[in-house]
């Protein structure tokens, strides 16, 4: 068996965060990090790569508009996790790079998600 692949999550509520962390370990992935701000993502992704993010467009200083440039840039895979949908028009062109995952999921769709976009 390969090494794990490793996941980023980014989250503001701390329950949500908690459960998506959990869930992803518990499905056999490294969840090296998991931040509530824009700041501390971009922090953290200018010294690490990770093989995919989970990513919810407001974070709790700002949109994570920002940290979706910064992933398709340097072309890291995302999951956008958010419950909004990607056809409002306040939703930013950036994150319809990314695969849509609406709150609330399941584990299963959760771990789906990750699947598809490591691929």
């Amino acid at each position: 068996m390969g090494p794990k692949r490793s996941v980023l999550v980014l989250e503001d509520e701390p329950i949500v965060a908690m459960d998506i962390e959990g869930i992803l370990k518990d499905a056999g992935y490294d969840v090296p990090a998991t931040f509530a701000s824009r700041a501390q993502a971009l922090d953290w992704l200018s010294a690490n790569t990770p093989d995919v993010v989970v990513l919810d467009i407001g974070l709790s200083d700002g949109s994570s508009i920002q940290v979706a440039k910064h992933l398709f840039a340097k072309a890291i895979p995302f999951v956008v996790f958010s419950g909004t949908s990607p056809l409002e028009p306040e939703v930013d062109s950036v994150f319809r790079n990314g695969l849509w995952l609406e709150k609330p999921a399941g584990t299963s769709r959760i771990v789906n998600a990750i699947e598809l976009a490591c691929f």
